[in-house]
């Protein structure tokens, strides 16, 4: 304030007045009149000072007479009035400018436009767009899509709320106000940039705006895949895979992380994102490429895994754990020792065969002799 008051002092004065849509209400406008009045007499006092100026001179002598008598020179008397009339006018003018700093500080604002950045398709949203009149009286509330007309609100129409057709705009008109508009069953046409514009009555018609984008989303059908990996890795291989996204709109963001780190950006190799078909959905594919260090493996497993994400609407991963060779001979070992155990079981009950054996002679000698008594024995009447 006191630097426009410092410039409202120091700049000449220019008598025209402001064009009255410049002033949000009809009583500052009549104030403003009335101001440009009192400037119109102030510049006709001017114009009368110079008249009387020019009278002065034609009376010099008779001037010079009157500045003999009373002591004070004409000069004097023409300066000290020059100056007391641009006193005058620069304090106008800067009243003028404080009605104008009023004017603007309390005309009519955007206090919030709220568009979802992100949205699914086949679902509803909805656009917000709050405003301050502050003592002005609305006028229209309009909706534009990519600088089209989609949607206008004027309180004196019946209905007050119109919706004009374009592609991929669906307008629940019920559900539709001065205050918010309501997209039904968005598609990948209803994205753009959507704009609220609100305006004040007459004469002022006072306007403003503010716009944001708007993406209608299609989700991937199925999460990213991992190809050209190996299922084992010794230190000093190099690791080459990439990941890829399904079709999507837009496309993933894919990420990698190596054992749940994040992938160094030297490592990462971008590649130009693929249109498969007409509805214009994306594939994004994102390589990984490293020399494999002993780090690398966290208890002979290194784990690698891709993420892809679209904003806060979707999130997939998808994750590989390879092997070290290292770690791949313990187990050959390990079934070596075990052929080696199922053979000794098998001498074992070899060798245990003979004992079996043994056991059964006593009964095979009994046997033997009883039948052996048999045959030996007298018959009756042999002694006879």
């Amino acid at each position: 304030m006191h630097l426009l008051l410092f410039f409202s002092v120091a700049l000449p004065f220019d008598p025209t007045p402001l064009p009255l849509p410049l002033f949000a209400s009809p009583f500052k406008a009549l104030k403003v009149v009335a101001l440009c009045e009192l400037l119109s007499e102030s510049q006709q006092q001017q114009l009368a000072t110079h008249h009387r100026h020019h009278q002065q001179q034609q009376h010099c002598h008779h001037r010079q007479q009157q500045a003999a008598q009373t002591g004070v020179s004409p000069a004097k008397r023409t300066t000290a009035a020059a100056t007391t009339t641009n006193t005058h006018l620069q304090l106008w003018y800067i009243l003028h400018v404080i009605l104008v700093l009023i004017d603007i500080t309390s005309s009519l604002t955007m206090t919030e436009v709220k568009i979802p950045n992100h949205i699914m398709r086949l679902k509803s949203a909805l656009l917000g767009c709050r405003y301050a009149l502050d003592g002005e009286s609305l006028y229209s509330v309009k909706w534009y899509k990519d600088g089209h007309e989609i949607y206008r609100y004027v309180p004196r129409d019946k209905p007050p709320g119109q919706a004009f057709p374009l592609p991929g705009v669906n307008i629940d008109l019920r559900n539709s106000s001065d205050t918010q508009v309501m997209l039904k069953r968005v598609t990948l046409q209803s994205s753009g940039l959507y704009r609220c514009e609100v305006s004040g009555e007459a004469p002022a018609f006072n306007t403003v705006s503010e716009s944001e984008t708007m993406t209608v989303v299609v989700t991937p059908a199925h999460g990213p895949r991992i190809t050209g990996g190996q299922p084992r890795y010794q230190i000093g291989d190099t690791v080459r895979v990439n990941c890829t996204s399904s079709p999507s709109k837009p496309a993933c963001h894919l990420s990698w992380l190596i054992n749940g780190e994040p992938a160094q950006k030297q490592h990462l190799k971008q590649y130009d994102k693929v249109v498969v078909n007409r509805d214009g959905l994306e594939m994004s594919r994102l390589g990984l490429e490293f020399r494999v260090r002993s780090y690398h493996f966290k208890h002979g497993d290194m784990k690698l895994k891709c993420v892809a994400k679209i904003s806060s609407l979707y999130w997939q991963s998808n994750e590989e754990s390879v092997e070290s060779d290292r770690q791949q001979r313990a187990p050959a070992l390990e079934s070596r020792e075990t052929v080696a155990a199922k053979s000794s079981t098998i001498g074992a009950a070899a060798s245990r065969k003979p004992s079996h054996l043994i056991s059964l002679l006593p009964a095979l000698l009994l046997l033997l002799c009883s039948a052996a008594g048999s045959s030996l024995w007298p018959p009756e009447g042999a002694g006879s």
